[in-house]
């Protein structure tokens, strides 16, 4: 009886531990990043025409997304993220919030983890496609 449990406990971890691995984010602090994507973010170059989407890409499943100040239309605050997938695509899906409270920060900073290597990357601001201001690898 006890084998019995034994084994059932380890193929359900095996089972469990092998399961398909999905797209994350989180959003984290500057402190929190690399050196790399601290850098990357104390080098970025913000035009007259800035939209404020950086994207960081430091290894084949992990990308750092940066808006700063000149993603914000006027009055208007950061919103939500969300990332579809598809076969060969990524998507970002970016918006902005119409009540705006003062925000702690004047920058969002996303960790994204990736489950496969895609073709294709994109991003949407409030429904509409729109182009990444800086890449970095």
């Amino acid at each position: 009886m006890r084998r019995c449990i034994v084994l059932l406990v380890l193929l359900t971890s095996m089972v469990s531990g092998c399961g398909k691995k999905e797209v994350s984010f989180s959003e984290i602090r500057i402190d929190q990043a690399t050196r790399d994507v601290k850098s990357f973010i104390e080098t970025s170059v913000t035009t007259e025409d800035s939209n404020g989407i950086h994207i960081l890409g430091n290894a084949s499943d992990t990308r750092y997304l940066y808006l700063d100040q000149d993603f914000l239309e006027s009055g208007k605050g950061f919103g939500s993220l969300d990332i579809k997938t598809d076969d060969n695509s990524w998507n970002i899906y970016l918006t902005e919030e119409d009540e705006v409270m003062k925000p702690a920060e004047n920058y969002r900073l996303y960790k994204i983890t990736l489950d496969k290597e895609y073709e294709y990357m994109r991003v949407f601001k409030n429904g509409e496609e729109t182009y990444f201001q800086s890449v970095g690898g």
